[in-house]
């Protein structure tokens, strides 16, 4: 039975055994062939030579290897190769066969060297890209820096270009002219004093806009509600008391008509005439509200007195002329003339306030100023 292992499983000794018998048996059939073509020459035996019995045996059999089990020729080497192989190439074979499956140190070596130099690129090259992408980032934020400062100058010159367009158009502008405040003049359209009988207003006073037209009724209305101007003091020959003995009356006179100038007593008519002088001196109150001052003033005759006295002390006396009951749009009452006279005027009649009472009286000889 031939053995069926490879060389790599048998050992140096079966090694050696197996090429010692190789080596006989190839010698044998070389000297078969020589004898065969005339070329051996005859040998002779040795005298001590032990007559050869049996032919040579198998060298499967050997002696040398009695005690081995049956070699049968590797897979990989056949016993029956013409070729002789000597012992040192067997095993210079087998050292090539083990360093094949060794990896060489060599090669271990230069793999050793090979990973690091290969690591060492990569981590480079890693490092590279890092660089360049700080790089990168910086000059990003730089440019866009500048950028951005160059935006804001551009703006802010923009603005500073705007602004002074504007300011040039406002100084090229013209001035508008203040729109002039919309006052109505009561006397143009209805005489002093008007307002509800306070039986209808529960004895509260209230300016009857009843008696205007109502295209002014607005305008008056605004001016009844607007902020007071303080009234401007009043000259030496402004009138500042009326006596009336008759009546009993004894008031102070204050600049102007209005609605607020007859809350505090008697009012002149601005624009009127003083008190001496030549032209109608327009005198109100009311009659039933707010001291009911003129509420008597219907009682006078002709003749009765009438005193005023003005700013700079001087007392003037006037006699009662006439009286009448008007309409309260009858303003040809506070026509001027040419006479010095005083007109009295206020509601009528009492409580009901429908009209107006009129009292005229002249200037007496002599007291003219």
């Amino acid at each position: 039975m031939r053995d069926k292992r490879s060389v790599d499983e048998l050992s140096i000794d079966e090694l050696e055994r197996i090429l010692a018998i190789r080596k006989r048996a190839v010698r044998q059939e070389r000297l078969r062939r020589y004898e065969a073509q005339g070329r051996r020459l005859p040998t002779v035996a040795p005298l001590d030579a032990q007559p050869v019995s049996d032919p040579l045996p198998d060298p499967q059999q050997h002696e040398a290897a009695k005690d081995l089990p049956p070699v049968e020729p590797p897979v990989t080497y056949d016993l029956t190769d013409d070729v002789p192989r000597f012992e040192d190439e067997i095993e210079q074979e087998a050292i090539r066969r083990r360093r094949e499956r060794q990896p060489r140190q060599s090669d271990t070596l230069r793999d050793a060297e090979t990973g690091p130099r290969r690591r060492t690129a990569f981590d480079r090259l890693l490092l590279a890209v890092e660089v360049a992408g700080v790089i990168g980032i910086v000059i990003v934020l730089v440019v866009g820096g500048y950028l951005l400062v160059i935006e804001n100058d551009r703006i802010d010159e923009l603005e500073q270009k705007s602004a002074d367009i504007q300011r040039e158009a406002e100084a090229s502008r013209p001035t508008p002219s203040p729109a002039p405040e919309l006052r109505v003049t009561l006397s143009e359209h209805v005489l002093p004093g008007g307002h509800y009988s306070p039986d209808q207003t529960g004895g509260i006073g209230a300016f009857n806009l009843d008696e205007l037209p109502e295209s002014v009724r607005p305008a008056v209305m605004a001016q009844l509600t607007a902020p007071q101007a303080t009234v401007a003091p009043p000259q030496p020959v402004s009138p500042v008391r009326i006596e009336i003995p008759r009546i009993g009356v004894d008031a102070s006179i204050y600049g102007g008509d209005d609605w607020f100038s007859l809350q505090k007593g008697v009012g002149h008519l601005v624009g009127s005439a003083n008190p001496g002088e030549r032209g109608n001196m327009v005198l109100s109150a009311h009659n039933d509200i707010y001291g009911e001052i003129f509420k008597e003033i219907q009682r006078l005759e002709p003749g009765d007195e009438i005193y005023v006295t003005a700013n700079n002390g001087r007392r003037y006396t006037y006699v009662v002329r006439d009286k009448q009951i008007v309409k309260p749009t009858d303003t040809w009452v506070l026509a001027s003339g040419s006479e010095a006279i005083v007109t009295l005027i206020t509601c009528h009649p009492y409580r009901v306030d429908s009209h107006r009472m009129v009292v005229f009286a002249e200037l007496r000889e002599g007291e003219q100023s």
